[in-house]
């Protein structure tokens, strides 16, 4: 039998850890004496005596041995003994309170913690060890949740031992132990460790916890059994969006006359737990034409497709719940058509406007992604200033998304994240910001630079904007703005003191009333759009739509498909109107 090196106990052949300590036990290299006392002890009847006494091969009586080993366990065990002012013990070993109830949930003490080490879950331990054999873990009682009731009730957590397939019982809590004494039986739980679902969970996550809790409903419903209400209390997450369950308080089989009933009801209570998961108000909505598609991946409509009959079956839920996850995550593959130009105008003698263009795409399988990132900034600061603000910003957010983002965007299980990519999006505007600033710190200029970008990924567009730098929406021959304008004018605008088309004669016009490289903390507006085959983005200077406005620059985009050949009629345009300021234009057309 090994000894342990560190506190000397003598443990048993097979232990990889000291039952007393804990500590790791050497691996037994039999000694040469061992070696000639065994190859003796095979030749002659009467083998000579051991030279040692402590080996495992040496002639003891192991049987003896042992059992005065554990008889001095025993002795040192610390379970407290099951006296009459003691707690009661159901099953000689599970410690119940003396207020504990005759039916329901119960908190109790496992007394012989060394049946089953609460780590490893290994049964090798024997009683009385302090320690697991197999993983070192301290044996020590542990306090478990549980429901007492009548044997054979087949209800509650203790259905769940009934159910085959490892996959389901993996979302349904983990039983520790199912122990049946009499007429009486006990179900305890195992705590994971992990903490329940915090709420309020956004879109794509509760979408993601919903697929997996219809599935798992689903799967109940084939084996005609009922999950019934569950709180988030009873949810924790797992990777991938995966949700198991913590407890099973309504769990039950499904009588031969309600199969209809409780899948209602646990379709109600679906409902009303991702309502509970995303602080869904429950309201009446009416929509018109205009906003019915966007509405058609709402959560909120889909739960009141639930409490109102139109989903009938968990399947169909589970089925709603993963097309409108990968409506989300699995953006929809666009060619993208680039064309750009810049030009100084007719008045400037220097050109103080930048743009960035980057179109990637991936074609793997026959399955085609794309990526694309598109910049024009606008510089302020006179000569050798504005030039070099404007071409700072570019760079800066673009190295944020370069360094940040399409290197892992590439990968094949990289999914979108809305939520990331406007956070990405915002990041690399600061970035760019921040560039501005230290540059014009180290050079006492006073820069500054106007901004907007849009990251395309698939048919999923997110527009940044800080300052007067616009980025259009081009759709079924309609130009519609998407950024808003940081400028006095437009805040006169909103404030119903002059009217849109003033903004082109105001003497105020070019006052900036947000800009990069004017603070740190600058407020970086960003949007979210959804491209369609046919459409386009614009990004532009103001010394774009101010000169040709919105009419003008519809009309041109509408009367050819080549983005380049558009954004060179853009700038003829401009400067036909007069050519004030430097000219920039980016243009993305979209095509299946």
């Amino acid at each position: 039998m090994p000894t342990c090196n560190s506190c000397g106990a003598t443990n048993r052949n097979s232990a990889r850890f000291c039952f007393n300590c804990a500590a790791p036990l050497p691996a037994f290299h039999p000694s040469a004496d061992d070696h000639a006392w065994l190859v003796a002890s095979l030749v002659d009847s009467e083998p000579p005596a051991a030279t040692g006494t402590t080996g495992p091969l040496a002639p003891l009586d192991d049987s003896a041995h042992a059992a005065a080993q554990e008889e001095e366990m025993m002795e040192d065990n610390t379970t407290p003994p099951n006296d009459a002012a003691g707690p009661t013990l159901f099953a000689e070993r599970y410690a119940l309170s003396a207020d504990a109830p005759a039916e329901g949930r119960v908190m109790v003490r496992d007394t012989q913690p060394w049946r089953q080490c609460w780590a490893c879950g290994s049964t090798a331990n024997e009683a009385g060890e302090s320690f697991c054999m197999d993983c070192g873990a301290a044996l020590e009682q542990r306090n478990y949740r549980g429901v007492l009731g009548s044997a054979g009730v087949d209800s509650g957590p203790a259905l769940i031992t009934t159910i085959d397939g490892e996959p389901l019982r993996a979302q349904l809590p983990e039983v520790w132990d199912h122990v049946v004494a009499g007429d009486r039986a006990l179900t305890l739980l195992h705590d994971s460790g992990r903490t329940a679902i915090e709420v309020p969970l956004d879109e794509t996550t509760a979408l993601a916890v919903g697929l997996s809790l219809a599935r798992l409903v689903a799967a109940l419903h084939q084996r005609d059994m009922a999950l019934g209400p569950i709180t988030p209390a009873d949810v924790e997450p797992l990777a991938g969006g995966v949700a198991r369950l913590r407890d099973v308080p309504g769990l039950r089989r499904i009588p031969d006359d309600g199969y209809a009933a409780a899948v209602k009801s646990d379709l109600n209570a679906l409902a009303e737990l991702l309502e509970q998961l995303t602080a869904t108000p429950r309201t009446t909505q009416r929509l018109d034409e205009d906003n019915a598609e966007a509405a058609e991946y709402k959560l909120p409509q889909l739960l009141r497709g639930l409490r109102t009959g139109t989903l009938t079956t968990a399947h169909e839920l589970a089925e709603q719940f993963e097309q409108m996850l990968a409506d989300r995550t699995r953006p929809t593959a666009l060619r993208q058509l680039v064309g750009a130009a810049t030009d100084t105008g007719i008045v400037r003698d220097h050109n103080e406007d930048s743009y960035f263009t980057l179109n990637l795409s991936l074609n793997n399988d026959g399955q085609l992604h794309g990526w694309g990132v598109y910049i024009v900034s606008d510089g302020m600061g006179g000569h050798a200033a504005g030039e070099v603000a404007s071409g700072l910003a570019v760079r800066g957010a673009a190295e944020v998304i370069l360094g940040e983002y399409l290197t892992r965007a590439i990968g094949p299980d990289e999914l979108y994240a809305e939520d990331a990519a406007r956070d990405l999006v915002r990041r690399a505007v600061l970035r760019a910001n921040q560039a501005i600033i230290d540059e014009g710190n180290s050079q006492g200029n006073d820069m500054g630079a106007t901004i907007t970008m849009a990251l395309l990924i698939g048919d999923r567009a997110i527009v940044g904007n800080v300052g007067d730098s616009r980025t259009y929406l081009y759709r079924d021959g309609k130009l519609r703005r998407i950024s808003k304008d940081h400028s006095l004018v437009m805040r006169l605008v909103d404030l119903g003191q002059i009217a849109d088309e003033d903004i082109y004669t105001h003497p105020q016009r070019n006052a900036v009333l947000r800009s990069l490289g004017d603070k740190s903390d600058v407020e970086v507006d960003v949007f979210s759009e959804r491209m369609r085959p046919g459409d386009a983005l614009l990004l532009c200077s103001d010394g774009q739509w101010e000169m040709t406005r919105d009419a003008e620059m519809e009309r041109i985009i509408g009367r050819t498909d080549d983005p380049q050949r558009i954004c060179a009629d853009l700038i003829s345009a401009a400067n036909q109107a007069g050519g004030e300021d430097n000219i920039a234009s980016v243009l993305v057309r979209f095509a299946e």
